[in-house]
């Protein structure tokens, strides 16, 4: 039989309590793994396409337990790559770069990390000594959902999602 061990009340409690818990950040221990640095950018992005044309502070992007300076880098990359923009002084932030419809969470995944790795067995290549991978090809079945997922949702529908205060899981 099946138990939840954790609750999910919103996507910020999703992501750091099941993804990124304490003493659990090692790929190997985790079976599906997003880096941080999407995670972060993803929040922030649909948080900026929920708040209209504002500009945003980064503490008020940033998802707890979360780090300022990493998300700060990683807004610089956004700003970088066109996504979002940013403003210095009184009245400064980020706000969106362009429409939200335009952005799929696959560009934002490429645009931080460079390519999507298809997620396989640790020791494919690396000395495995049997004939046939006894996961057969869930991690890479695993990845493709995810791919999909990234490749088929836009920062809009995330930012439609947070206005509704609805999460994406389904059971």
């Amino acid at each position: 039989m099946f138990v939840r061990v954790f609750e999910i009340t919103n996507i910020d409690d999703m992501v750091f309590n099941y993804y990124f818990r304490e003493n659990e950040r090692n790929s190997m221990s985790l079976p599906v793994s997003i880096p941080e640095s999407v995670s972060l950018a993803v929040h922030a992005m649909a948080r900026l396409a929920q708040g209209g044309v504002e500009a945003v502070k980064l503490n008020d992007l940033l998802i707890k337990p979360g780090s300022a300076a990493h998300l700060s880098k990683v807004m610089q990359k956004l700003t970088k790559a066109g996504m979002v923009k940013s403003r210095r002084g009184r009245g400064g932030g980020f706000t969106l770069g362009v429409n939200a419809s335009d952005v799929r969470l696959m560009d934002i995944w490429i645009a931080l990390e460079g390519t999507f790795e298809t997620s396989m067995c640790p020791y494919l290549d690396n000395g495995c000594t049997l004939s046939v991978c006894i996961f057969g090809t869930i991690g890479k079945d695993a990845s493709q959902l995810i791919r999909n997922y990234f490749t088929d949702t836009t920062v809009e529908d995330i930012g439609k999602l947070l206005e509704k205060g609805q999460n994406l899981i389904v059971n």
